[in-house]
């Protein structure tokens, strides 16, 4: 499957299984997308949430690579936030 593809994909099962589902944002990081620096919240690794899916597991892993991830809010657009500091997107720059 392509990049971009399976990134679609990843975000359609964020978006399905209401993720990310805790209220802590991390301030001062900038989406990409959108450009909200309120609004980039941390995403769940499969190991917390109780009914995850495989496929869920299999693309976080995937994708976790790269850093840690996270999710915009605002925009629903799936990041990786890169030394705590910068958001960056998926598979680069939107």
């Amino acid at each position: 499957m392509e990049l971009w593809a399976r990134i679609e994909r990843f975000r359609t099962l964020v978006m399905e299984l209401g993720l990310p589902r805790h209220e802590t944002a991390y301030f001062g990081v900038t989406c990409p997308y959108c450009g909200k620096t309120d609004r980039i919240y941390r995403l769940e690794e499969p190991s917390e949430l109780d009914q995850a899916s495989e496929e869920y597991g299999q693309m976080w892993h995937e994708f976790a690579k790269e850093g840690q991830l996270v999710v915009c809010k605002f925009c629903r657009q799936l990041l990786c936030l890169e030394q705590g500091q910068k958001a960056v997107a998926l598979g680069g720059d939107p």
